[in-house]
Order: C-alpha cells, then structure tokens, then sequence
C-alpha cells in the first residue's frame, strides 16, 4: 500500500480487499445518491453513467477499516501510525508527464458538465465535486499546502469554494494574495488512493511542504508534475486535475450552498464565498470519476470522516509533545469528527486535565468539540466499555474542563457566531492522590479458579469443619482463598463446614479482601455503621403509615 497508487491500481486492490461493490448496470446521475446511500461501508464503482465518458467512484475512504487497511496496522493504531508518519519529510521529485495528460482541455474547451453532476442531497444549492485537493503555494513563502474543500458547480469553467473556515490554509494563502493585489493560482486533484487522502489531512506546521510529508507515507519520494497554464505541480497519480484560479481579489462575494454537511445536516445555510475560473481540465483517457460521500443518512460512514484518524492522529501527536503518557486515541464514528477519546497513564494529578486542555485545541481541524480522558485499563474502542467509566470515574463538578471561544468547523448549527464554538473535556480517569482509594475503582473480573487438582481424597463435613477452622486459625483468609484451598471437595460440603464455624468468625479491616478471622465480633475490629444516604422521605412516609 505505501506506494503512489494509480486509482485504477488502488481500485483493484479494494475489490480484493473485499471493499468495493461494483455496479455493471449502466445508470443515470439521478440515481447515483440512492445508490451511495445503499452501501455505506463500501466503495461503490459505477462503471457507466449515461452521457459521460467518465465511471466514477465514490465512498472509497468512508469508514475506520479502510483506513487501517491503507496504513497496514489494527484500527486501535492508524492514529499513531499518521502521527509518527507526519514527523518525517523526503523531499518530491519533477517528472515529464503523467496520465492526466492524456486529455488536456483548455480555455473555452474546459467544460465541467463532462463529469457526472449530480444532486446529492435534496436541499443543496447545486451539483457539488467533492472528492477535492486543493494545492496551492503560499504567496509569501512558496511552500506547498494541500487540502479538501467541497466545491460547488456554477457553470461549464466556474465553480465556487467553501472556505468560510479562518484556520485554514487555503483561505490563508487567496488572503495573502489578494494583499499583494493578485488572484491565487490552485490546482484541484479528483481521484487518488486513500494514503493521498490521508496525508493531506494530517496536521503539520505552516513551513511543511506537504508533499515532502507525502514521501514520508510512500517512504519515498512523492513523483509529481507540472500543470499546464499554472505554476503548481499536482502528484503525478492524480486522476483529474483542475487548474484554476481562485479570484482573491474578489473577496467573499459569491453564493455558496446550503449542502448536506458532515453532521448530516445543511452545514452554514447560503454562504459568501469565493469565486474560481477553471483554465484547463486535464484527465487520464477513459478516467475514473471519484465523488466524496458526505452527509446523508448515515453521516458516519462516509468520506468525509476521513478526519476521524486525522483528528486521531493530531491529538496522540500534540499529546506526546506534550508529555502525555497517551496509549490509543479513538475518534468514534458516530462523534462526526466532534468527539474523541484519549487512553492515557496518569503520572500526575494534573495529567488528565492537562490532556483534555490540549485535545479541544490542537488539532488543524478545529476539532473536536467533547474530548474524554480514560485509565490504560479502559478499551476506548468498546463504546460500553466508554458508557462504564463515564458512569461511574467521571464527577461533574470535578471532573469537567470547559473552554469558551474556540475555533471549529463552520457548520455546525449550535453556533452562535459561525467557526466559533465553546468545548467540553471529561476525565474519566481514576482520580490520584492521598484523599482516593484505588481499590474502590477495581474492576470486578469473574472467579475462575482452575482446575481442581486430581485425586482429591473427599472429606466429610465433620473433617472440613475442622480443617477449616485451623486453616483461618493459623491466618485470616479471603472467601476465594477458603474455596481455592478446598477446591475440588464437594462444595455443598464446603459451604456446610464453613456455616458450622461461621459464629467464630470475624471480619479483618484489610481492604479489599476483609479476610475472615477468629473473633468474638462480626466485625474483627473496632467498626462503625455508615451513616445513612439517600435519605428519602416518600419510603419513611410510606413505612410508617
């Protein structure tokens, strides 16, 4: 996998990986969106589509089994994997040409309705690209940024670019631009193996040639090539490319929207926003066609949740540098990218705060919004395993860490002022310190004693009785260590013998066994009752009437 793929190679490969579904059935655009809907943890290849010469793909990054699949490691890992990828850069190399040359269309042949253009969602403003990598070079510095903008059609060489974000990086670079006066050259690449995908998300410093960081995901060398009437070169992969310029200087100016959001709901309603005009389109010969699922009905098996091992990723990288002892970071699919869990080991009182300080603020993506904090002992990957220790290691008048006035996604609808949003942190951990005791939170794992031993020699009751008295005599025992020493006696003779001394007995203060002893007392130490909880008054009513 860690090679720069040809998506016809990259498809070949998700059918034998079992994650395609392949459609042979020519169909109309129309009907494209009931079909994604109908296969949401697949990639859907529609090999004809009437009046296009293009197949397209769609759905081919939509799920956490996908993206495990194309780093090569357990689900529980691909965060770590990204991170430990993005912390080494090889630099890209210039080749002659590439397959998308092999159509080239320029000027007033460039014409956007050769691909399949589609409502996806009933109320979007128009027929949308989606699966777009937007490059561009910052004006001031040259250094090569690439990331996923949606993109709405507005005609045959136009299009408009969602960019109402201020974090990021291609909206950085059209306002460093128009402050020189001038318009941004962007290339947009469709179609390209999930690893492509994936690198352009992951979170590196604004210096970061990103395509360096590209090398590091193939572990050499990132082949790229330049486009025809702009200066940017695009990976020589690239499918379709887009050159464009985005008219800076116009400003955000234009309608933009409504379109079915990652929340799976109208991100941003009719938004301002920028303008570009397509200078040529250039493809490979009978080319894939590749749309990014977003939205729906199931918004959490789409393309757009490639961010959940980008966010995965961000945070175990800022956690590490940071000083986190952090183990696995989960962002769950259903979270939307807006959720995400830390496993992590506490080494000081103030780690676990620490931590959550640094999840709701770290990462590019803005993301997320509730972040959780758990013990080694926790699976984060087990949602009820998650529900457990919410329920009972998390105090809300403690344990929570609220941050007001924080960066996120523009989309999302409980936002007062678009972009802006407050954050919440859990610590589910196990609290430290002199005033808790670690025993109370043990979990409570089954008995399992073994097999008993062979040629046990049965005892009568009377013979147990009395062993059983001079076993708890020489030394206070634990229930399981009485069973574990008779194990293999017929335990309703075990459970008798000990009945017929159960007067004798006491119980230790020796958390968290509270052993059995001889004594006088029940309680083989100076004990008080606890004092009542719960007080409620309906019972007492209710038993003295």
């Amino acid at each position: 996998m860690a090679s720069q793929q040809s998506l016809p190679e990259f498809v070949a490969d998700l059918e034998k990986a079992n994650f395609l579904v392949r459609i042979s059935d020519q169909k109309r655009v129309d009907e494209i969106p009931k079909i994604l809907e109908a296969n949401p943890t697949k990639a859907v290849l529609i090999e004809k589509i009437k009046d296009t010469e293009f197949s397209m793909l769609a759905n081919a990054y939509s799920n956490q089994g996908m993206y495990a699949w194309a780093m090569e490691c357990d689900k529980t890992q691909t965060g770590l994997k990204m991170a430990e990828k993005a912390q080494h850069k090889i630099k890209w190399e210039l080749v002659d040409t590439a397959p998308c040359k092999e159509v080239i269309l320029k000027g007033p042949d460039v014409d956007l309705t050769r691909l399949p253009m589609f409502l996806h969602h009933d109320r979007d403003g128009h027929a949308y690209t989606n699966d777009n990598l937007f490059i561009s070079k910052h004006p001031d510095t040259g250094v090569y940024d690439w990331g996923v903008y949606r993109s709405m059609f507005r005609s045959k060489n136009e299009k408009s670019v969602d960019m109402t974000c201020t974090s990021h990086r291609q909206r950085i670079h059209a306002m460093a631009a128009a402050a020189k006066g001038n318009n941004l050259e962007v290339a947009i690449v469709i179609g390209g193996p999930i690893l492509d995908k994936i690198s352009a998300l992951v979170g590196v410093s604004a210096d970061t040639d990103d395509f360096e960081v590209l090398g590091s995901f193939y572990g050499a060398p990132a082949k790229m090539v330049k486009c025809e009437t702009i200066d940017v070169a695009v990976p020589a992969n690239a499918e379709l490319v887009l050159e464009c310029e985005l008219m800076a200087n116009e400003g955000l100016a234009f309608d933009e929207g409504p379109y079915g959001e990652y929340t799976g709901m109208y991100g941003g309603g009719l938004k301002h926003n920028y303008r570009l005009k397509v200078k040529a389109m250039t493809y490979r010969k009978g080319g894939i066609y590749q749309h990014g699922t977003i939205g729906g009905l199931h918004p959490w098996y789409t393309d757009n949740m490639l961010q959940l091992p980008a966010i995965e990723a961000d945070l175990l990288g800022s956690l590490k540098r940071a000083g986190i002892v952090v183990r696995e970071v989960r962002a769950p699919a259903g979270g939307l990218s807006n959720i995400a869990y830390a496993k992590i080991k506490p080494l000081g009182g103030g780690d676990s705060k620490q931590a959550l300080g640094i999840m709701l603020t770290c990462s590019k993506q803005g993301l997320p919004k509730i972040a959780m904090v758990f013990d080694e002992d926790v699976d984060i990957w087990d949602d009820q395993a998650v529900l457990a220790a919410m329920a009972f290691r998390y105090m809300p008048e403690r344990d929570t860490v609220m941050i007001n006035d924080c960066n996120t996604m523009t989309v999302d609808p409980k936002c007062v002022a678009p972009g802006v949003a407050s954050k919440i942190g859990l610590d589910c951990t196990i609290p430290l310190g002199p005033s808790w005791n670690p025993e109370e939170f043990v979990k409570s794992t089954v008995a399992d004693l073994g097999n008993p031993p062979t040629n046990i020699k049965a005892m009568t009751e009377d013979q147990l009785t009395s062993d059983m008295l001079a076993l708890i005599t020489k030394a206070p025992r634990s229930w399981r260590e009485i069973l574990a020493h008779y194990h293999g006696q017929a335990y309703p003779v075990v459970y008798k013998a000990f009945g017929n001394i159960r007067r004798k007995l006491g119980r230790t203060n020796d958390p968290p066994w509270y052993r059995y002893t001889i004594s006088d007392s029940p309680f083989a130490y100076e004990a008080h009752p606890r004092a009542p909880s719960n007080f409620d008054p309906l019972h007492v009513a209710a038993s003295s009437a």
